[in-house]
C-alpha cells in the first residue's frame, strides 16, 4: 500500500467509506417503508405483497452472504466487492423501473444479492488490518456512521416519497451506490495478502462446517446474533405494542424509534472509550448479563405494566447494549480466522439475518393481542445471548486459558 492509501485506512476516510458502504443496506431496508401506500396503490396490488419485499430482501442478505465470502478469500477483497455493488446499482434501477409487483420483489431480491457484498468483505477488510482490539475498536467508530441510517432513513424516505414518489427512493439509493464504488475503486487497495489457490463447493461447504463445529468462533458468534434477534423482534413488534397498546400516538413512535437508534450510536461510543481500559472480553461478559436482565424486564414490564415508561426505559437498554455486544463479539470471532476472514464473515452474517427473519416471524406468527409475543422473543434472545457465551467461551477459557 502507498503511504497515501495508508493514511485514508488508518483514519476517518475508512470509517467513513465502510461505514457508509455497509449502512447502505439498513438505508435500503428503511427508507421505501413510508412510501408503501404509493407502491401498493402504483402496481395496484395488496399490501401482503409489498410487506414481502422486505422478507424477500431479508432472505437474499442472509444467503447472498454465503456466496461472496468464498470468493473474498479466493480473489481477493475488491473484486468480489466491487462485482455485488454493480449488482446492487442495476438491480436498484430495476426496483425503480419495475413494471408490477412481482418484477419489483424479484429486483429486490436481486438488491439483496448484490448489497450483501459489502456487510461481509467490510468485516473481512478490517480483520485484515487490524488486531483483534483494534477491530472492536474501529466496529464501534463505524458503528457511529451506520448507525445514523435507521435514525434518518424513514424520515428521509417519507420526504422524498412526498416531494418526489416513491421511485426517486431507489434512484438515491443508487446514487450512493455508486459513489461508494468510485470511492473504493480509487482510495482503497486490495487488502488481503493471503489468497486460497482453489475454490470448490465441497471445500466451501466443509470450511462452513468446520466453523459451526468451532466452540470459539460460535461462542462469539450468537450473542451478537440472539440481541440482534432480539431488535427485529422489536422492529416488527413495536408498532402494535406502542400505538395499539401504550396508546402512544404514531408520529411519537418515530420519535421513539430515533432515539433508541440514537442509544445504539451513544453504545458505540461508550464501548470505544472502554477499550481503552478494557480487554474486549471483559466488556462483552458484562454487556451480555445487561441484556439479559434487560430483555427479563421487557417481559416482566409487560406482564405487570407499572409504567409504559418504564418498560420503554428496558427496551431502550436492551437495544443500545448491542453495541457493546457487537463489535467485541464479531472481534473476538474473527480473531482466529484470518486465513479465512471472508468465509467467516460470510457464515456470520448469514446466522445474524437468518436469526432475525426466524425471530420477526415468530413475533407475528404468535401476535395475540398482547406485548407478549414480542417481550418474549427478546426475552429468548436476551438470554441466549448469556448462556452462550457463558458455556462456550468463558467456561472454557477457565479450563484451558492459552485456547482463547
Amino acid at each position: 500500500m502507498d503511504k497515501e492509501n495508508s493514511k485514508l485506512l488508518n483514519g476517518i476516510g475508512l470509517v467513513l467509506l465502510l461505514g457508509t458502504l455497509t449502512a447502505l443496506d439498513p438505508l435500503t431496508i428503511d427508507m421505501y417503508l413510508p412510501a408503501f401506500g404509493s407502491i401498493q396503490k402504483d402496481f395496484m396490488t395488496t399490501m401482503s405483497n409489498v410487506e414481502l419485499s422486505v422478507s424477500t430482501f431479508f432472505v437474499g442478505m442472509a444467503f447472498g452472504q454465503l456466496f461472496y465470502g468464498p470468493l473474498a478469500d479466493r480473489f481477493g477483497r475488491k473484486l468480489p466487492l466491487q462485482l455485488g455493488m454493480l449488482v446492487y446499482f442495476f438491480a436498484t434501477l430495476g426496483c425503480a423501473f419495475a413494471p408490477n409487483i412481482e418484477t419489483f420483489i424479484g429486483f429486490r431480491l436481486l438488491q439483496a444479492l448484490g448489497g450483501c457484498a459489502g456487510m461481509v468483505i467490510t468485516r473481512a477488510i478490517i480483520r485484515d488490518l487490524f488486531d483483534t482490539k483494534q477491530v472492536a475498536t474501529f466496529l464501534s467508530n463505524m458503528a457511529l456512521v451506520m448507525g445514523i441510517a435507521p435514525i434518518i432513513a424513514p424520515t428521509v424516505g417519507a420526504v422524498i416519497n412526498e416531494h418526489f414518489g416513491w421511485k426517486a427512493i431507489f434512484f438515491v439509493l443508487a446514487g450512493a451506490n455508486l459513489l461508494c464504488m468510485i470511492a473504493i475503486a480509487i482510495f482503497l487497495p486490495e487488502t488481503s495478502k493471503v489468497r486460497k489457490t482453489e475454490l470448490k463447493i465441497g471445500t466451501v461447504f466443509t470450511s462452513y462446517i468446520k466453523l459451526l463445529g468451532n466452540r470459539n468462533f460460535v461462542g462469539y458468534l450468537i450473542p451478537d446474533t440472539a440481541v440482534r434477534a432480539g431488535m427485529f423482534a422489536y422492529i416488527a413488534g413495536s408498532p402494535f405494542v406502542f400505538i395499539e397498546l401504550l396508546g402512544i400516538p404514531s408520529e411519537k413512535y418515530g420519535l421513539i424509534f430515533g432515539l433508541n437508534g440514537l442509544g445504539l450510536v451513544l453504545a458505540s461510543q461508550v464501548n470505544r472509550r472502554l477499550l481503552s481500559r478494557w480487554a474486549p472480553d471483559t466488556i462483552l461478559r458484562w454487556s451480555v448479563r445487561i441484556a439479559a436482565i434487560a430483555s427479563a424486564c421487557v417481559l416482566l414490564f409487560a406482564w405487570s405494566g407499572p409504567s409504559k415508561y418504564v418498560f420503554l426505559g428496558s427496551i431502550f437498554i436492551f437495544l443500545a447494549s448491542l453495541n457493546f455486544i457487537s463489535p467485541n463479539s464479531l472481534a473476538g470471532a474473527l480473531s482466529s480466522q484470518g486465513h479465512q476472514a471472508g468465509t467467516a464473515s460470510a457464515l456470520y452474517g448469514c446466522l445474524q439475518w437468518s436469526m432475525a427473519s426466524v425471530s420477526s416471524y415468530f413475533v407475528s406468527y404468535f401476535h395475540n393481542g398482547t406485548a407478549f409475543p414480542m417481550s418474549g422473543v427478546i426475552l429468548f434472545c436476551g438470554l441466549l445471548s448469556l448462556c452462550a457465551f457463558q458455556f462456550l467461551v468463558v467456561q472454557p477459557a477457565k479450563r484451558t486459558p492459552a485456547s482463547i
